[in-house]
């Protein structure tokens, strides 16, 4: 990690101090975000958004300079960064951020949500942001905003997938995190990791069968090019997470803070709409390209549920947050993990 982070912290050290003013037309406090999305990404617009919002209610006090693109080197090093005080804020995928802390794995246990409003209810709830936050103060960061990736269903280049049994014997993509990989070994299926931006020549040539993505991702990295069927089973939650560096939080004042937290959630608010948009869209291009959309019965997204739900009871996610997660769903179904099993 150290090695890695070598390069990241040179091209850091001329950008993380918090600017003072100098001239009266400048700002006083410039931030740094990175982002490994494209400046085409809705993530990347989310972030354009938040930017504005920072310069405009703070009346050019503030400057929000955003380095889309992975300038600044990939999320698992810029979070890093982070974590050291060398990087205001840090951007890119939940799943990424594991390395530091295990804090947002709660988000990733499979169909810990009933629904897109369940998630929104959890995300903007206070009792679970000061959960996250207890637990990010112990790795010097802190939770600025949440953007979406969405729910992902069920990929795959060469047959359909219907039940969790047609998953044996398939090989799917699998990010680095660990309730990623135990979800696709409940299916049934090998969980195979492979890079993001290696996942299209895997699927081309055969590395991997699938994968597990939503649709306005899947377009974006062309994948839809190889993939020929998709199930709608909305099998695991993932975000794009904004983390401060607490170092670099306390220095500023608390009217810079507040302008912050103000900006991030109507940041927030305006990216659910356009993720939405992308996602539809990303769907009828899915089809367009010839793919093959399938939706399960009831009776097979339950089975999918029980295998995916097994996976709560030894995940290592704190029974606290599992609960908190739960209360704010509609269905509340029984919760499968003990008081045992928090850590």
């Amino acid at each position: 990690m150290h090695k890695k982070l070598t390069s990241v912290l040179k091209r850091l050290v001329m950008l993380c101090a918090i600017a003072t003013p100098v001239m009266a037309a400048e700002p006083e406090y410039v931030l740094n975000f990175s982002n490994v999305m494209a400046p085409s990404h809705d993530s990347s617009l989310g972030i354009e958004r938040f930017a504005e919002l920072v310069h405009e209610r703070s009346e050019g006090r503030i400057k929000v300079r955003h380095y889309p693109g992975g300038q600044l080197g990939s999320d698992t090093e810029t979070f890093a960064a982070a974590q050291q005080g060398m990087m205001h804020i840090a951007g890119g995928s939940s799943a990424n951020v594991v390395n530091i802390t295990r804090a947002f794995e709660v988000l990733h246990l499979p169909y810990i949500f009933d629904d897109r409003a369940h998630s929104h209810r959890v995300l903007d709830s206070e009792r679970f942001q000061a959960l996250i936050n207890e637990q990010l103060a112990e790795n010097g960061l802190v939770w600025l905003l949440t953007f979406e990736y969405g729910f992902r269903n069920v990929f795959t280049v060469k047959n359909p997938v219907m039940e969790p049994a047609d998953v044996a014997g398939l090989k799917l993509r699998a990010s680095r995190s660990p309730l990623e990989i135990k979800a696709i070994e409940a299916f049934g299926g090998t969980a195979v990791t492979v890079d993001w931006p290696e996942v299209y020549t895997g699927l081309r040539f055969g590395i991997v069968d699938g994968h597990g993505q939503p649709y306005g991702t899947t377009i974006s990295a062309r994948h839809h090019e190889v993939l020929r069927y998709s199930l709608e089973n909305g099998f695991q939650y993932y975000a794009f997470l904004g983390l401060a560096s607490r170092k670099q939080w306390e220095r500023l004042p608390d009217w810079a803070q507040k302008i912050l937290i103000e900006s991030a959630r109507d940041a927030e608010q305006y990216h659910r709409k356009i993720w939405a948009e992308k996602d539809a869209s990303g769907r009828e291009a899915f089809i367009a390209a010839g793919g093959t959309v399938n939706t399960p019965t009831p009776q097979a997204l339950a089975r999918w549920k029980e295998a995916g739900r097994s996976t709560w009871k030894n995940s290592g996610v704190g029974q606290a947050l599992i609960q908190t997660v739960r209360d704010q769903s509609l269905q509340r179904p029984a919760i499968v993990a003990n008081s045992t099993d928090s850590e």
